[in-house]
């Protein structure tokens, strides 16, 4: 995995870094992190922000690995979502088998 920094300044005069992020983006980059800086602004000049943008770029065996995986936490989040709905109702058996099912 390839990764590369970019600083992206806002203020009065517009913006610096910005233009090349969306290039980076539109060629497949994605952020991992974003971090505002502080002292961007000059003294007597009007505020600035900026942030420090983190990008990486995966292989293509990578991003599949990546994508089934996050796949595969979203489905096990719908699973515990739905077992914590459930939680606190009555349940009838003993948990051998299903309810329905004479006990031995």
């Amino acid at each position: 995995m390839t990764q590369k920094a970019l600083i992206v300044r806002t203020g009065p005069d517009g913006h610096e870094g910005l233009k090349e992020l969306n290039v980076h983006l539109e060629k497949g980059w994605r952020v991992t992190t974003v971090s505002p800086m502080g002292g961007a602004g000059e003294a007597e000049g009007a505020p600035c922000h900026a942030a420090l943008v983190v990008l990486e770029q995966r292989d293509e065996g990578t991003t599949v690995a990546i994508e089934a995986l996050e796949r595969a936490e979203r489905e096990a989040s719908s699973v515990v979502e739905e077992v914590m709905r459930d939680v606190g109702k009555v349940i009838e058996g003993n948990g051998a088998g299903p309810p329905d099912e004479p006990l031995p």
